[in-house]
């Protein structure tokens, strides 16, 4: 499913129009990305939650060049879901 397949989903579910309904999406997801930026987590009651982890710079080697490398320190999402969630996936 993608954004455009949720938005038509939840307009006919909640009997709102598409436009309101896409509008409601991105800007949720405009402010989850928001919370992230700022290295903080965000929990929803019966999904999961979503934190921000910073991965430090560190040497690898690169076999194509048959060099080492330095990459560079950058942030991480990861995601861990709630029990509740886990729950319904496996029923």
């Amino acid at each position: 499913m993608n954004k455009q397949e949720l938005v038509r989903e939840l307009a006919t579910r909640l009997s709102l129009s598409q436009k309101n309904v896409k509008h409601l999406v991105e800007t949720t997801l405009e402010e989850i990305t928001l919370i992230m930026e700022e290295d903080e987590s965000y929990s929803q009651t019966g999904f999961g939650s979503f934190k921000a982890e910073v991965k430090n710079e560190r040497i690898t080697y690169n076999p194509a060049y048959r060099k080492k490398m330095l990459l560079p320190k950058k942030k991480k999402v990861h995601f861990r879901p709630s029990t509740i969630l886990k729950g319904k996936i496996n029923e």
